[in-house]
């Protein structure tokens, strides 16, 4: 039996194969960075939670307590009592817990100051956190839930936040006059900067960067361009504003132009940047002199004589 021969494929077969391939691979390029775009801007805003753990372990008076900020949430936080009449707040940073700061906590009640932690808006019926601007509202929420403690004086309250909750720190301090002092740490200076011109770079990262400002918008009904701490640090006023940023992190740059914005404004900011530092070790790499340079700040803003 002899065997077909397989009939060849014509000119215009290979040619429309062609077409095929050209725009599979077009179709490739333009979707695959916008995918990106989304879907890390998707995990950027709904991480999950955090919790961490309890005071119990350095003051076994804490209280689990509860306020509510905008959009009907409630949230949870820890407040922990101290000695010398001030108080500290500290944000959470990105999905952290109402305990996931406790090494602050810790460090500024052993100084005498009451603290007070709160969870992330992931940690809350809400699900998802704006990256800092939304939260501002929760900072706010808090120094209220404060106003109604006879233990505390409201005179007497300062700001402490770490990466996110370090530009939500400084975003809160021109909406709350009342906030004697900030220190923030390893927090981005404009994140529309960090992202970058949609006109600049290559053709990849202008298709994801606009996708990441569109998902942004998606997400949070937000603009991303609300996320400038270096616009808030010219509106703090005479309020004393200390930046911590390690040596060996990458958003360092930005804290010198946050510095740099705070002088020519007016605003009394100071730049500690800790060598051999990366984003988040601070404490763990200068622990004395954190707790000189930090705790010390907040005592003489809040006018604390250290023991």
């Amino acid at each position: 039996m002899i065997a077909k021969t397989p009939p060849r494929r014509s000119h215009r077969y290979w040619l429309r194969l062609a077409r095929l391939f050209v725009v599979a691979l077009l179709g490739a390029l333009v979707l695959l960075p916008l995918a990106l775009g989304a879907a890390s801007m998707y995990g950027l805003t709904h991480p999950p939670c955090s919790p961490g753990g309890n005071p119990g372990d350095f003051n076994p008076h804490f209280e689990s307590i509860t306020f509510s900020s905008t959009h009907n949430l409630e949230i949870e936080g820890y407040f922990i009592p101290g000695t010398n009449g001030a108080t500290i707040m500290i944000p959470p940073a990105f999905s952290g817990g109402r305990g996931s700061s406790l090494h602050y906590a810790r460090v500024f009640n052993q100084a005498g100051f009451n603290v007070l932690t709160f969870e992330s808006r992931v940690c809350t019926s809400q699900g998802w956190i704006s990256l800092g601007y939304q939260e501002v509202d929760d900072v706010m929420a808090a120094y209220r839930y404060l106003l109604t403690r006879p233990d505390v004086d409201p005179a007497r309250v300062g700001l402490h936040g770490f990466s996110s909750a370090g530009a939500t720190s400084l975003m809160a301090m021109p909406r709350l006059p009342e906030i004697r002092s900030v220190s923030a740490e390893g927090g981005y200076h404009d994140y529309a900067a960090l992202l970058g011109s949609l006109g600049e770079g290559t053709y990849f990262d202008r298709l994801y960067r606009f996708a990441a400002i569109g998902a942004y918008r998606l997400f949070t009904g937000g603009n991303i361009e609300d996320l400038s701490p270096i616009n808030a640090i010219r509106q703090i006023g005479n309020r004393p504003v200390l930046l911590v940023y390690g040596s060996l992190e990458v958003s360092l740059p930005g804290a010198r132009l946050m510095l740099a914005r705070a002088q020519e404004s007016g605003v009394p900011a100071e730049l500690w940047v800790v060598e051999g530092a990366t984003h988040g070790g601070y404490l763990t790499v200068a622990p004395e002199e954190f707790v000189r340079r930090v705790v010390g700040f907040h005592q003489a803003a809040l006018g604390i004589l250290p023991e």
